[in-house]
C-alpha cells in the first residue's frame, strides 16, 4: 500500500458542549425590548445551565444595552456585525448564531418579546423524550396568533405555510414549519450549508434534515413590544426566492411537483410527434404511437434521472433499471387505452392524450415507490470484513480498514497489514469529534506546469456507529489520477444506511436509521 503524504496537524478538535442550552436571539434594533427578555429568560431557565448569544444588526442603542448585560452576566454574549456584514439580513444572523452555539440544544427565538420565553423549558422537555428538532407552532390546538395583528397578516401567513407545506412534503412535519421560534439538537445543524434567503430557517431545516424527529408544543403567538415589525412586501418576495431555490438547491426536495413538471413536458412532446408522424407523415396510428412513446419515455428517464431523483444518483444503475420497469409497465397500460380507444374515431392527438393521462398516473404511482426499493437488511450482524468489502466496492476504493478504540486496527480489506498514518489519526480524530463523515485528498500541485497523470492519495473516514468519541470508523483509501468524490463518498453513506436496520419502536414517523451494528469478528 503507498504511504500518504502527510498533512499538517489541525488545531485541536472542539470540546463536546458543555453547557444544556444556547439561545441564540437576533436583534435590530430592540433596545426597549432586550432589557425585559433577558430578565424574562434569566427567570425561565434558573434551572438549566445555558447561554444567550444575541447577533445584533442595530443601528440604535441596542448594542450599547446589550453590552452592558454582557459585563453584568457572563452567560450573555454579543455578535455585533457592522454593515457590511449584514446581506441576509435576519436569516444570515441565525445561522450566524447556530454556528457559535455552545450548548446541546440551541434555541432560536426572536428579540422583539413575541416568542414567550417561558416555553423554552417544555421545550426542552420535548428534546430529552427524543425529539431532534421541536417547534413552537402557532397552528396546534391551543395556540394563539394574536401576534399577527390584522386579518390581512393571518391571512398572509396562512397562505404561506399552506404553499410551503403543500410544495415540501418535508415541511408537513410542522404545523408551522415558518415559525421562528424553535429548538433542535446542534448536532443536526452542524455541517449544513444553509443557504438562507429571507428569514424562514425553519423550513430550510425541515426540507434538508428530511429524518429529523419533529416535535410541536401551542405557542401563545404575542403581539410585539417596543419598535416596529420587520414584515415588509420585500420579506414576501424573499420568501418566494427561498422556496425556489429549495426547489432547485435541494435534490430530493419537492420530488413529487418536479417528477409532474417532468411529466407534462414529456406528455408535449409525445403529442408532438405524435401529431408529426401521425398525422404529417401517414403512419400507421401504432406505429406513431410506438414512436412518440419511444421518445417521451426517453426524455422523461434523462430528465427525472437528473432532477426528480438527483438525491440518488449514487444507486443510478439500480434507480435507472426501477424506473425502466415502472415506464414500460405504465407503456403496456398507456397502449391497452389507446387501442381500446382507436374504434371510436376520435383525432388521433386526442387519444394519445387520453391515453397519455392514464399512462402518468400508473407511471407516477410505480416510479415514486419502486425507486425507493431499498436492498434487504440483513438478519444478522454484518461483519467487519463484509462491511469493508462492500464500502470499498462502493465507494471503489483500492483499501478499507476498520479502526477501534485508540486506531486499533479491527479489520482490513484486501487483508493485509495496515498501519494508519498521521494524516490518517488526524482524520479519524476529527470525524470522531463531528460525528460526521471527513474526505480529504492531497493538495495539487503550486507548479505553474503541473503534471496531469500523477497519482494523487484521497482518503474518506466514516463513524458506524452513533455514541461516544471513540466509536469505530472505516478509512477508505485510494491512490490513483482520480481522487474520491461526493458520489463516492455518498455510495459508501448508502451501503451504511442500506445495512442500518429499522428501530423497533420509532419515535415519530419521521425517525433516522441507526447506525449499522458490526461484529468484530472478521469470518461473518
Amino acid at each position: 500500500m503507498p504511504r500518504l503524504e502527510e498533512m499538517p496537524r489541525s488545531r485541536k478538535p472542539a470540546a463536546q458542549p458543555t453547557l444544556e442550552l444556547t439561545v441564540v436571539v437576533p436583534t435590530r434594533n430592540e433596545a426597549g425590548n432586550v432589557p425585559l427578555l433577558i430578565q424574562r429568560l434569566r427567570n425561565s431557565l434558573a434551572e438549566f445551565p445555558f447561554d444567550v448569544l444575541f447577533v445584533d444588526d442595530s443601528d440604535d442603542s441596542t448594542t450599547r444595552v446589550l453590552r452592558e448585560a454582557t459585563r453584568r452576566d457572563p452567560r450573555i454574549s454579543l455578535v455585533h456585525r457592522r454593515p457590511q456584514e449584514r446581506a441576509g439580513g435576519l436569516s444570515t444572523a441565525v445561522v450566524a448564531g447556530l454556528a457559535r452555539a455552545r450548548g446541546r440544544l440551541a434555541c432560536v427565538m426572536d428579540g422583539d418579546l413575541q416568542h414567550p420565553p417561558e416555553l423554552i423549558p417544555e421545550m426542552v422537555a420535548r428534546a430529552h423524550e427524543g425529539a431532534d428538532l421541536v417547534v413552537a407552532s402557532r397552528y396546534l390546538p391551543g395556540a394563539t396568533r394574536r401576534g399577527l395583528g390584522s386579518w390581512s397578516r393571518r391571512l398572509v401567513s396562512r397562505g404561506a405555510t399552506l404553499v410551503a407545506r403543500t410544495l415540501f412534503l418535508e415541511a408537513r412535519a410542522s404545523t408551522d414549519p415558518l415559525a421562528g421560534f424553535f429548538l433542535c439538537r446542534t448536532d443536526l445543524v452542524r455541517g449544513l450549508e444553509f443557504r438562507p434567503v429571507g428569514f424562514k430557517i425553519l423550513l430550510e431545516l425541515l426540507v434538508c434534515t428530511p429524518g429529523a424527529r419533529v416535535a410541536e408544543v401551542p405557542l401563545h403567538f404575542q403581539p410585539r413590544g417596543a419598535g416596529e415589525s420587520k414584515a415588509t412586501v420585500r420579506q414576501g418576495w424573499l420568501y418566494l426566492c427561498h422556496l425556489w431555490s429549495l426547489v432547485r438547491d435541494v435534490p430530493g426536495s419537492a420530488r413529487r411537483w418536479k417528477f409532474a413538471a417532468v411529466g407534462l413536458s414529456g406528455l408535449a412532446i409525445l403529442l408532438a410527434i405524435l401529431q408529426f408522424v401521425g398525422v404529417t407523415l401517414a403512419w400507421s396510428a401504432l406505429l406513431a404511437w410506438a414512436a412518440a412513446f419511444a421518445i417521451s419515455l426517453l426524455w422523461n428517464t434523462a430528465l427525472n434521472l437528473r432532477i426528480t431523483f438527483a438525491d440518488l444518483h449514487r444507486e443510478r444503475s439500480p434507480l435507472l433499471r426501477r424506473y425502466l420497469l415502472s415506464g414500460l409497465g405504465s407503456g403496456a397500460i398507456q397502449l391497452l387505452a389507446f387501442l381500446a380507444l382507436r374504434p371510436t374515431g376520435l383525432p388521433l392527438v386526442l387519444e394519445g392524450l387520453l391515453a397519455a393521462v392514464l399512462g402518468i398516473a400508473v407511471n407516477a404511482w410505480l416510479s415514486l415507490r419502486l425507486v425507493r426499493w431499498g436492498r434487504r437488511v440483513p438478519d444478522v450482524p454484518v461483519g467487519s470484513l463484509a462491511l469493508l468489502q462492500r464500502l470499498a466496492r462502493a465507494a471503489r476504493a483500492d483499501h478499507a480498514a476498520l479502526l477501534g478504540t485508540d486506531m486499533a486496527v479491527l479489520a482490513t480489506h484486501p487483508g493485509e497489514q495496515y498501519r494508519p498514518t498521521r494524516t490518517v489519526r488526524d482524520l479519524w480524530r476529527r470525524a470522531g469529534s463531528s460525528g460526521r463523515a471527513i474526505m480529504w485528498t492531497t493538495p495539487p500541485s503550486g507548479r505553474a506546469q503541473a503534471r496531469s497523470s500523477v497519482a494523487v492519495d484521497s482518503i474518506i473516514v466514516i463513524p458506524v456507529a452513533s455514541g461516544s468519541t471513540d466509536r469505530p470508523r472505516v478509512v477508505l483509501l485510494r491512490h490513483r489520477r482520480t481522487p474520491f468524490t461526493s458520489a463516492d463518498l455518498d455510495a459508501a453513506m448508502r451501503q451504511l444506511r442500506w445495512l442500518s436496520p429499522p428501530p423497533a419502536e420509532p419515535v415519530s414517523p419521521r425517525v433516522t436509521s441507526p447506525a449499522p451494528r458490526v461484529s468484530p469478528d472478521p469470518a461473518r
